[in-house]
């Protein structure tokens, strides 16, 4: 009966492993963020087109009007950049807006 508690624990011990390693738990805890506290590194690119919200590293694609009705506290606290219409065709300026944003990012980070 011992072999038999042990066979078992060491059969559920392999399967916790086998899904830790096979989901890669570890990485998916590490991409599961959530908003900073104090909002320091957060901010917003506005195009005419389209709003960006940049947490962290990460990018999501907001309604500008819907994200502070339900987020009224956050109106002073997240930096707004107001940036022009991209030309996609033009590849000097997507160049200068990849630059922009580089800039923009260690800029960021510094402060």
């Amino acid at each position: 009966m011992e072999y038999f508690r042990e066979l078992f624990f060491c059969i559920v011990i392999f399967f916790i492993g086998y899904l830790i390693f096979k989901y890669d738990v570890s990485k998916r805890l590490i991409r599961t963020r959530i908003l900073e506290k104090d909002f320091k590194g957060c901010y917003i690119f506005r195009y005419p087109n389209r709003v960006e919200f940049h947490n962290k590293g990460q990018t999501y694609l907001i309604d500008f009007e819907d994200f502070f009705k339900q987020n009224p506290k956050l109106k002073g606290k997240i930096k707004i950049i107001d940036r022009p219409l991209l030309d996609v065709t033009n590849h000097e300026a997507i160049q200068k807006e990849l630059e922009f944003r580089k800039e923009f990012r260690k800029k960021n980070e510094d402060i």
